[in-house]
């Protein structure tokens, strides 16, 4: 293994990401922790009056890694490139070589453990002064082993002078190879049709076309089909493929293709098609003939077909879906992330005294602020699943960077309700502001904060709405958002418009000041917590920068509640824009660190053993007949960490899972991990945490998912349920 000093000095247990970024010199070798790269020019010049060159990156996984094609299939990510080049230059997207199926325990991936080069042309402007030119680019990839997944990164620099655009004859050889890998592009007529779980890709052969066997076909759109089922039927006029549909089937209007085959000669083929959604074609290239053969391909090796694992969201509806986000919405309120806040409104509401106009505009405004901020994080989240991220519930707590910010900024209302200063009326925006005066406009930002806050936990019905609502067309998705927020303003939106009930709370009175202050210690505890994540995404180094921040932070909030009502208030101006620059520098350092891979155990959690998450760990419990739990958890998860200490972590569970001889493998998701996505994504999920028992000789779709929730009772009674239906003996 190859490894940076920087990393050495950062590494942290329990993430799973690590990142190496350099800058190389002209088409200089840059190794990071399991891969090689660098950048090189098929010319040995730039042409001076326009044209095209093209560049390709050299990347060489380590043995026994592998990195992964334009769709990775169930699993990784693809090469991405992103250039820096001078005005009127233009990158295309590169072109990858034919790729090749890896199996990833119970996975089907697409990609490549041999060095690939892949070709990217680019487009050079008319009037290049003479000189030297500088072209660059940041490239992120992904390189996986048996049991591990690492995202890696590079910055490569080239430097070519403006000449006549000549090819390098050093490297025609290395390019003309790259070349012949690349699937030849072809106008086969190929169709995609697809029919509730099932879908079909035919193709049209030419009529001298000699013929082919042991085809495969790779398609290019991800979520178009499902990789782990591939049966071929050949036809007089051509092959149609049939698959398992993926859930974005019916948006796959057109995508490419690479049909992988043996020629007649024996030799290997692979040519690229553009596939277009319609029907009809499987009739036309099936002909009057009956099927030749059929050959059931998955995972790649001929070894069958393998059943989808279940994924529950599928099965609900629209109806279904709506009433489970109302109801995730309300009981989330009364997670330790948003409770706080719910009584932060409740005191603001007692301080109405008694004022139901100004007590119902709160409440319509509080809620208009939460399904503000709902339908910009499902618009978000959405638009980033669209562009090929693989991205769930809490995602952006994945960055350090958001939790740094958050962290000071429930430190900002801890010291606000605390009496370190008073915000007033100009900045009641945070949502701390109790005074009946900045009541109206802090409502609404309140609600962007309960949302905020709220994103680390979860509740009962949100996991089947969310992973419903992220296999739907957007406005249906967002509806699903939209009912979950006002699930989540609906306690306080009762609060303020039934009189019966708003009389319940206390009058006003001095208590309201000893609560006021009492309110601020769940915050510092959050944003300690906050701090604790950041400690183990980027080490105790970070989380010590973190703190500084904070501290300096602290002091700018604490000088600026000096400023009113003293005889100096330039003085303390000037100490609190000081305080924030000092912060806001430090925090700034947080860049500085990277995240580590992760450590080759999980530790314990009571009386289990923990082993951390590989597909091949788990795969290879299930092929051994071996009881499994497998959990999904993140550091940043409130819900989780709860679940883990009130259950999992109780004697009660550990004597049961010792007693069947239940191994426990936990998947942690703290830092962004294409895998574990993958694998959320595989049982209906789109964030954490999840649960899954797999009884004595199941297999990955004979599962039984746990609740969110979890008390010591429920974990035992899910597992005795589940070995009795599989027939199993305690």
């Amino acid at each position: 293994m190859k490894h940076t000093s920087r990393m050495a000095t950062v590494a942290a247990l329990g993430a799973v990401s690590a990142f190496a970024s350099v800058q190389a010199a002209a088409a200089a070798a840059v190794e990071t922790r399991h891969s090689a790269v660098a950048l090189l020019a098929e010319h040995a010049s730039l042409p001076g009056d326009g044209g095209a060159v093209t560049v390709g990156l050299h990347l060489e996984p380590d043995p026994g890694w592998h990195a992964y094609w334009i769709n990775p299939g169930d699993a990784g990510l693809p090469v991405t490139l992103r250039w820096t080049l001078p005005d009127g230059f233009a990158a295309a997207e590169p072109r990858y070589p034919t790729p090749h199926v890896i199996p990833f325990g119970d996975l089907v991936t697409y990609g490549f453990d041999e060095p690939i080069l892949l070709l990217t042309e680019l487009t050079v402007p008319a009037g290049l002064s003479e000189g030297d030119v500088d072209l660059a680019v940041k490239a992120r990839w992904v390189v996986c082993d048996d049991e591990l997944c690492v995202p890696e990164q590079a910055n490569l620099a080239l430097n070519l002078p403006v000449g006549d655009g000549a090819p390098d004859a050093g490297k025609a050889e290395r390019f003309a190879s790259a070349r012949s890998k690349l699937p030849r592009p072809v106008d086969w007529p190929a169709r995609f049709e697809h029919d509730g779980d099932e879908a079909r890709v035919a193709v049209q052969t030419p009529a001298a076309f000699g013929g082919m066997s042991d085809p495969y076909l790779f398609v290019a759109r991800k979520h178009a089909v499902r990789y782990e089922r591939q049966a071929a039927s050949f036809a007089p006029r051509g092959v149609v493929f049939s698959m398992a549909a993926g859930i974005r089937a019916d948006k796959a209007d057109a995508f490419g293709a690479v049909l992988a085959f043996t020629d007649d000669t024996g030799a290997g083929q692979a040519v690229w098609l553009d596939v277009a959604a319609g029907e009809g074609l499987s009739a036309l290239v099936a002909g009057d003939g009956a099927a030749a053969g059929a050959g059931a391909i998955a995972a790649g090796d001929g070894s069958g077909a393998t059943a989808s694992a279940a994924t529950p969201a599928g099965s609900l509806s629209l109806g279904l879906a709506l009433l489970f986000a109302f109801l995730g919405g309300v009981i989330l309120n009364l997670m330790p992330c948003v409770f706080p806040i719910l009584s932060m409104k409740a005191l603001s509401l007692a301080n109405t005294g008694g004022d139901r106009r100004t007590a119902r505009e709160g409440g319509l405004l509080y809620t208009a602020g939460i399904l503000v901020a709902f339908a910009a994080v499902g618009a978000l989240l959405l638009g980033l699943r669209a562009a090929g991220s693989q991205v769930g519930w809490g995602f952006q707590l994945q960055s350090p960077t958001v939790n740094l910010v958050l962290a000071l900024l429930l430190l900002a209302i801890a010291l606000n309700l605390a009496g370190v200063f008073e915000i007033g009326a100009r900045l009641a925006g945070v949502g701390g502001g109790l005074a009946s005066g900045s009541e109206r406009r802090a409502a609404f930002f309140t609600g962007l904060l309960a949302v905020v806050v709220a994103t680390p936990c979860t509740a009962p019905f949100m996991a089947g709405a969310l992973g419903y609502a992220l296999t739907q067309p957007p406005a249906v998705a967002l509806a699903v958002f939209l009912l979950l927020g006002l699930g989540l303003a609906f306690p306080y939106l009762v609060l303020s418009w039934v009189p019966a009930v708003a009389r319940a709370l206390p009058r006003p009175g001095p208590w309201m000041a000893t609560f006021r202050s009492i309110l601020a210690f769940p915050m510092f505890a959050t944003a300690v917590w906050l701090f604790w994540v950041i400690g183990n995404q980027l080490g105790v180094d970070a989380m010590a920068v973190g703190l500084l921040a904070a501290l300096a932070f602290g002091f700018a909030l604490w000088a600026f509640g000096r400023v009113f009502g003293n005889a100096r208030p330039w003085v303390w101006r000037g100490a609190a824009a000081a305080g924030l620059v000092l912060a806001v520098a430090t925090g700034w350092k947080m860049h500085d660190f990277q995240p580590s891979a992760a450590g080759d155990h999980a530790g314990r959690l009571g009386q289990l053993e923990l082993e951390p998450f590989t597909p091949a760990r788990v795969t290879g419990y299930l092929a051994e007949g071996q009881p499994l739990f497998l959990y999904f958890t993140a550091d940043w998860c409130v819900s989780c960490k709860v679940n883990e200490r009130v259950a999992l972590a109780s004697d009660a569970v550990g004597q049961a899972f010792r007693q069947r001889g239940v191994k426990v493998v936990e998947g942690d998701w703290t830092n962004e991990d294409a895998v574990i996505t993958e694998w959320l994504h595989r049982y209906g999920r789109v964030g954490v945490p999840l649960y899954l028992y797999f009884p004595r000789g199941s297999s990955l779709d004979t599962a039984t998912v746990l609740p969110q929730i979890l008390v010591p009772d429920v974990v035992i009674d899910a597992v005795d349920a589940a070995d009795a239906n599989a027939g199993s003996t305690a």
